[in-house]
Protein backbone atom coordinates (compact mmCIF):
# COMPACT_ATOMS: atom_id res chain seq x y z
CA UNK A 1 0.00 0.00 0.00
CA UNK A 2 1.44 3.19 -1.29
CA UNK A 3 1.68 6.34 1.60
CA UNK A 4 -0.43 8.22 -0.22
CA UNK A 5 -3.29 4.83 0.07
CA UNK A 6 -2.41 4.75 3.46
CA UNK A 7 -2.57 8.54 4.64
CA UNK A 8 -5.93 9.04 3.01
CA UNK A 9 -7.28 5.62 4.49
CA UNK A 10 -6.15 6.78 7.67
CA UNK A 11 -7.56 11.10 7.35
CA UNK A 12 -10.90 9.13 6.66
CA UNK A 13 -10.87 6.99 9.20
CA UNK A 14 -10.01 9.90 11.93
CA UNK A 15 -12.48 12.37 10.34
CA UNK A 16 -15.31 9.86 10.77
CA UNK A 17 -14.19 9.36 14.31
CA UNK A 18 -14.28 12.73 15.21
CA UNK A 19 -17.46 13.74 13.68
CA UNK A 20 -18.96 10.64 15.53
CA UNK A 21 -20.11 9.19 12.47
CA UNK A 22 -19.55 5.24 10.92
CA UNK A 23 -21.41 6.20 7.66
CA UNK A 24 -20.61 7.57 4.48
CA UNK A 25 -22.83 8.05 1.09
CA UNK A 26 -21.49 9.17 -2.19
CA UNK A 27 -22.39 10.06 -5.78
CA UNK A 28 -21.10 7.44 -8.40
CA UNK A 29 -20.82 8.36 -11.62
CA UNK A 30 -18.38 6.30 -13.28
CA UNK A 31 -15.66 8.39 -13.36
CA UNK A 32 -12.22 8.27 -12.08
CA UNK A 33 -12.42 10.14 -9.57
CA UNK A 34 -15.93 8.65 -8.28
CA UNK A 35 -14.53 5.42 -8.11
CA UNK A 36 -11.34 5.81 -6.38
CA UNK A 37 -13.04 7.61 -3.51
CA UNK A 38 -15.41 4.64 -3.45
CA UNK A 39 -12.75 2.46 -2.83
CA UNK A 40 -11.00 4.43 -0.45
CA UNK A 41 -13.75 4.81 1.72
CA UNK A 42 -14.70 0.99 1.39
CA UNK A 43 -11.09 0.31 2.92
CA UNK A 44 -11.14 3.31 5.72
CA UNK A 45 -14.90 2.55 6.50
CA UNK A 46 -16.09 -1.26 5.61
CA UNK A 47 -18.44 -2.32 2.57
CA UNK A 48 -21.91 -2.11 5.14
CA UNK A 49 -20.89 1.32 5.72
CA UNK A 50 -20.78 3.02 2.29
CA UNK A 51 -23.58 3.79 0.41
CA UNK A 52 -23.45 4.65 -3.82
CA UNK A 53 -26.35 6.83 -5.52
CA UNK A 54 -26.27 6.75 -8.82
CA UNK A 55 -28.07 9.64 -10.05
CA UNK A 56 -28.23 9.95 -14.10
CA UNK A 57 -29.77 12.46 -16.05
CA UNK A 58 -30.79 12.29 -19.89
CA UNK A 59 -27.46 12.84 -20.88
CA UNK A 60 -25.46 10.61 -18.93
CA UNK A 61 -24.62 7.51 -21.28
CA UNK A 62 -25.47 4.15 -20.57
CA UNK A 63 -21.90 2.93 -20.29
CA UNK A 64 -21.13 5.46 -17.62
CA UNK A 65 -24.43 4.52 -15.89
CA UNK A 66 -23.08 0.71 -16.20
CA UNK A 67 -19.23 1.53 -14.97
CA UNK A 68 -20.73 3.11 -11.69
CA UNK A 69 -23.01 -0.65 -10.96
CA UNK A 70 -20.05 -2.18 -11.85
CA UNK A 71 -17.91 -0.32 -9.53
CA UNK A 72 -20.60 -0.77 -6.72
CA UNK A 73 -21.17 -4.31 -7.26
CA UNK A 74 -17.86 -5.37 -7.49
CA UNK A 75 -17.29 -3.73 -3.44
CA UNK A 76 -20.35 -4.99 -2.50
CA UNK A 77 -21.64 -1.55 -1.24
CA UNK A 78 -25.25 -0.70 -1.07
CA UNK A 79 -26.15 1.34 -4.22
CA UNK A 80 -29.50 2.89 -5.31
CA UNK A 81 -30.19 4.52 -8.93
CA UNK A 82 -32.53 7.10 -9.04
CA UNK A 83 -32.95 9.39 -12.17
CA UNK A 84 -33.36 13.06 -11.39
CA UNK A 85 -34.65 14.37 -14.95
CA UNK A 86 -38.28 14.30 -13.21
CA UNK A 87 -36.72 16.83 -10.27
CA UNK A 88 -34.83 19.21 -12.68
CA UNK A 89 -38.23 19.01 -15.15
CA UNK A 90 -39.88 21.67 -13.35
CA UNK A 91 -37.28 24.05 -13.49
CA UNK A 92 -37.80 24.76 -17.04
CA UNK A 93 -41.51 26.39 -15.90
CA UNK A 94 -39.46 29.45 -14.45
CA UNK A 95 -40.58 32.85 -16.21
CA UNK A 96 -36.79 33.92 -16.82
CA UNK A 97 -34.77 32.79 -19.38
CA UNK A 98 -31.91 29.80 -18.78
CA UNK A 99 -28.72 28.52 -20.55
CA UNK A 100 -26.63 25.73 -20.68
CA UNK A 101 -24.86 26.28 -17.42
CA UNK A 102 -27.27 27.26 -15.16
CA UNK A 103 -29.09 23.79 -16.60
CA UNK A 104 -25.68 21.87 -15.68
CA UNK A 105 -25.19 23.29 -12.32
CA UNK A 106 -29.29 22.78 -11.49
CA UNK A 107 -28.37 19.09 -12.25
CA UNK A 108 -25.56 19.15 -9.77
CA UNK A 109 -27.59 21.31 -6.94
CA UNK A 110 -30.52 18.37 -7.30
CA UNK A 111 -27.95 15.81 -6.67
CA UNK A 112 -26.39 17.26 -3.64
CA UNK A 113 -29.79 17.43 -2.20
CA UNK A 114 -30.54 13.83 -3.06
CA UNK A 115 -27.05 13.12 -1.15
CA UNK A 116 -27.81 15.11 1.64
CA UNK A 117 -31.25 13.91 2.01
CA UNK A 118 -30.21 10.13 1.83
CA UNK A 119 -27.07 11.16 4.66
CA UNK A 120 -30.14 12.89 6.70
CA UNK A 121 -32.11 9.79 6.64
CA UNK A 122 -28.94 7.42 7.97
CA UNK A 123 -26.48 9.67 9.52
CA UNK A 124 -24.02 9.53 7.37
CA UNK A 125 -21.66 11.92 6.21
CA UNK A 126 -21.98 13.08 2.45
CA UNK A 127 -17.99 12.57 0.75
CA UNK A 128 -17.18 14.59 -2.28
CA UNK A 129 -14.85 13.07 -5.20
CA UNK A 130 -13.14 16.74 -6.47
CA UNK A 131 -9.49 16.58 -7.18
CA UNK A 132 -7.19 19.31 -6.00
CA UNK A 133 -7.03 20.46 -10.33
CA UNK A 134 -10.67 20.95 -9.76
CA UNK A 135 -10.76 22.49 -6.59
CA UNK A 136 -8.04 25.05 -7.91
CA UNK A 137 -9.32 25.70 -11.07
CA UNK A 138 -12.89 25.95 -9.32
CA UNK A 139 -14.31 23.65 -11.67
CA UNK A 140 -17.24 22.45 -9.67
CA UNK A 141 -21.06 23.53 -9.16
CA UNK A 142 -20.83 25.96 -5.81
CA UNK A 143 -23.42 24.33 -3.49
CA UNK A 144 -23.58 21.38 -6.13
CA UNK A 145 -20.94 18.75 -6.28
CA UNK A 146 -19.04 21.23 -4.16
CA UNK A 147 -21.89 20.75 -0.79
CA UNK A 148 -19.64 17.80 0.76
CA UNK A 149 -18.57 17.16 4.01
CA UNK A 150 -15.23 15.86 3.47
CA UNK A 151 -12.92 15.34 -0.02
CA UNK A 152 -10.70 12.25 0.88
CA UNK A 153 -8.30 13.17 -2.94
CA UNK A 154 -9.06 16.67 -2.44
CA UNK A 155 -5.04 17.22 -2.06
CA UNK A 156 -3.93 15.02 -5.08
CA UNK A 157 -3.19 16.14 -8.90
CA UNK A 158 -5.52 14.55 -11.38
CA UNK A 159 -2.56 12.62 -12.08
CA UNK A 160 -2.12 11.60 -9.20
CA UNK A 161 -5.62 10.16 -8.89
CA UNK A 162 -4.57 8.40 -11.59
CA UNK A 163 -1.74 6.52 -10.69
CA UNK A 164 -4.15 5.61 -7.38
CA UNK A 165 -6.41 4.78 -9.17
CA UNK A 166 -4.01 1.78 -10.96
CA UNK A 167 -2.95 0.97 -7.97
CA UNK A 168 -6.47 0.50 -6.47
CA UNK A 169 -6.97 -1.41 -9.90
CA UNK A 170 -9.82 0.18 -10.50
CA UNK A 171 -11.44 -0.95 -13.97
CA UNK A 172 -9.70 -0.64 -17.44
CA UNK A 173 -12.78 1.01 -19.17
CA UNK A 174 -12.47 3.94 -16.80
CA UNK A 175 -9.26 4.64 -16.24
CA UNK A 176 -9.43 4.85 -20.02
CA UNK A 177 -12.33 7.19 -20.66
CA UNK A 178 -12.06 11.02 -20.95
CA UNK A 179 -13.16 12.70 -18.12
CA UNK A 180 -16.75 14.33 -18.14
CA UNK A 181 -19.10 15.75 -15.92
CA UNK A 182 -22.04 15.00 -18.84
CA UNK A 183 -23.22 18.13 -18.11
CA UNK A 184 -24.74 18.22 -21.90
CA UNK A 185 -24.07 15.43 -24.70
CA UNK A 186 -20.95 14.94 -25.88
CA UNK A 187 -19.40 17.39 -22.88
CA UNK A 188 -15.84 16.50 -21.54
CA UNK A 189 -13.71 17.94 -19.26
CA UNK A 190 -10.96 18.98 -21.10
CA UNK A 191 -12.67 20.20 -23.90
CA UNK A 192 -14.46 22.93 -21.10
CA UNK A 193 -11.18 23.38 -19.73
CA UNK A 194 -9.64 24.27 -22.78
CA UNK A 195 -6.46 22.45 -21.87
CA UNK A 196 -5.69 18.89 -21.03
CA UNK A 197 -5.47 17.68 -17.41
CA UNK A 198 -1.84 17.11 -17.70
CA UNK A 199 -1.16 20.79 -19.06
CA UNK A 200 -3.34 22.35 -16.34
CA UNK A 201 -1.87 19.73 -13.60
CA UNK A 202 2.10 21.39 -14.84
CA UNK A 203 0.96 24.69 -14.71
CA UNK A 204 -0.81 24.86 -11.10
CA UNK A 205 1.77 22.44 -9.52
CA UNK A 206 4.60 24.73 -11.16
CA UNK A 207 2.39 28.30 -9.98
CA UNK A 208 1.26 27.29 -6.61
CA UNK A 209 3.66 24.03 -5.67
CA UNK A 210 7.10 25.67 -6.67
CA UNK A 211 6.07 28.96 -6.74
CA UNK A 212 7.12 29.63 -10.13
CA UNK A 213 6.05 33.16 -11.78
CA UNK A 214 4.00 33.00 -14.55
CA UNK A 215 7.36 33.95 -16.81
CA UNK A 216 8.75 31.10 -15.38
CA UNK A 217 6.19 28.98 -16.33
CA UNK A 218 6.02 30.48 -19.66
CA UNK A 219 9.79 29.55 -19.72
CA UNK A 220 9.16 25.74 -19.56
CA UNK A 221 7.24 25.35 -22.85
CA UNK A 222 3.83 26.58 -22.17
CA UNK A 223 2.40 29.84 -24.29
CA UNK A 224 0.99 33.29 -21.97
CA UNK A 225 -2.30 32.65 -22.88
CA UNK A 226 -2.75 29.50 -21.54
CA UNK A 227 -1.05 30.43 -18.01
CA UNK A 228 -3.09 33.47 -17.85
CA UNK A 229 -6.40 31.15 -18.55
CA UNK A 230 -5.46 29.17 -15.70
CA UNK A 231 -4.70 31.71 -13.85
CA UNK A 232 -7.71 33.66 -14.70
CA UNK A 233 -10.65 30.71 -13.77
CA UNK A 234 -8.27 30.65 -10.40
CA UNK A 235 -8.89 33.75 -9.66
CA UNK A 236 -12.74 34.02 -10.97
CA UNK A 237 -13.88 31.45 -8.65
CA UNK A 238 -12.11 32.04 -5.46
CA UNK A 239 -15.33 32.76 -4.07
CA UNK A 240 -16.08 28.89 -4.27
CA UNK A 241 -13.50 27.73 -1.79
CA UNK A 242 -14.27 30.20 1.48
CA UNK A 243 -17.32 30.50 3.34
CA UNK A 244 -19.93 33.27 2.57
CA UNK A 245 -17.99 36.50 3.94
CA UNK A 246 -19.63 38.44 6.73
CA UNK A 247 -19.77 42.66 6.34
CA UNK A 248 -19.45 43.59 10.15
CA UNK A 249 -22.62 46.12 10.72
CA UNK A 250 -19.99 48.28 12.52
CA UNK A 251 -16.98 48.96 9.78
CA UNK A 252 -16.73 48.67 6.65
CA UNK A 253 -14.17 45.64 6.00
CA UNK A 254 -15.58 42.14 4.94
CA UNK A 255 -14.21 38.85 6.52
CA UNK A 256 -14.23 35.37 6.71
CA UNK A 257 -16.08 33.39 9.77
CA UNK A 258 -13.31 31.19 9.89
CA UNK A 259 -10.81 34.15 11.01
CA UNK A 260 -12.96 35.24 14.12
Amino acid sequence: MSTTRKHIVKGIKEYFRRSGKTRAVLGLSGGIDSAVVAVLLVQALGKKNVTCLLLPTPSSSAANLADARAVAKQLGVRHFIQPIYAFTKPFTRLPWKQTKITTANLKARIRATILYHYANTRNALVVGTGNRTELMLGYFTKYGDGAVDLLPIGGLWKREVRALARELKVPAPILEKAPTAELWPGQTDERELGLSYTQLDAILSALFDRQASPKQVIQEGFSRRQVEKVLARVKANQHKAVPPPIIAPNDSYVFNPTQQ
